[in-house]
């Protein structure tokens, strides 16, 4: 286990953070979001999980999914407000070359004793993509990330690298996500990761997002959810996040449409 060097803000030129994103698959921007909303954020992912866990449990998928949140912005307080704020926008079109949109809005409180799906070596896209980027992942940390709490593993430069490491080759290899609240982790979707072991008695929090290239489908209808009322009102940054920009029409009448009405914009790749 290595420990990680993180990224000061003065080192987060766009081209640094793009060499950085190629060499080592991911990247620290140390507390960037503001205390006050990270602890809005991090009350409502209490509250969320709490929507949530009836659900797990009902379903009968409770054994692998304890601690963990999904589609929060569903439930949209402080999660909305965070998305619409756009945060590291600059990285993440330099990432994707180009414009992107919420793929997946999740979370994770990492309970002592835990261990779900996201504790094993995996990484997020299904399918190896190598310089293909489709999927970046997004860890907003809402608790001080420590070695005794669970810091994430992330294997630098194993998204150059088709094949799953052995976990003695991970965990002999990895290096550990030490990170203060408020800071934003991103790392190619290809890179193979797993969330720490907690060994304190306090849940080790963060958000969970995945953004994709615009032609990708969304876990979550966002947009339906949303509506499709407000859309003129809404921020053109954050309406084209939520994918309202590369929608599927359903009607001959919505496909039908001009340039500036389509459905599917012509800048979404």
């Amino acid at each position: 286990m290595k420990l990680n060097s993180i990224m000061t803000k003065e080192y987060n030129t766009t081209t640094t953070h793009d060499n950085i994103m190629h060499e080592k698959g991911w990247a620290v921007f140390n507390e960037i979001v503001d205390l006050e909303l990270i602890e809005k954020l991090t009350k409502d992912l209490e509250s969320s999980y709490k929507i949530r866990r009836p659900i797990q449990e009902k379903n009968g998928v409770a054994a692998n999914t304890a601690g963990t949140s999904h589609h929060l912005l569903a439930d949209g307080k402080s999660f909305f407000e965070f998305l619409s704020r756009l945060y590291l926008d600059n990285e993440i079109k330099s990432y994707f070359d180009g414009n992107y949109i919420l793929n997946t809005y999740g979370g994770n409180l990492n309970l002592r004793g835990q261990h779900t799906y996201a504790s094993n070596v995996h990484r997020d896209v299904r399918t190896y993509t190598s310089d293909i980027k489709l999927l970046l992942n997004i860890l907003v940390v809402l608790d001080d990330f420590t070695l005794d709490n669970g810091a994430t593993y992330l294997l630098s430069g194993s998204h150059l690298k088709k094949d799953k490491p052995s976990e003695t080759y991970f965990f002999d290899n990895a290096e550990r996500v030490l990170a203060k609240k408020g800071s934003i982790v991103l790392w190619d979707a290809n890179l193979w990761h797993a969330a720490g072991e907690n060994k304190t008695d306090g849940p080790r929090r963060a958000l969970s997002l995945i953004y994709s290239k615009p032609f990708m489908k969304q876990q979550f209808d966002y947009c339906r959810h949303i509506g499709f009322e407000q859309i003129e009102n809404m921020p053109p940054g954050l309406r084209q996040v939520l994918g309202y920009n590369s929608r599927t029409p359903t009607t001959l009448e919505e496909w039908y449409q001009p340039l500036e009405k389509r459905f599917y914009k012509s800048d979404q790749g």
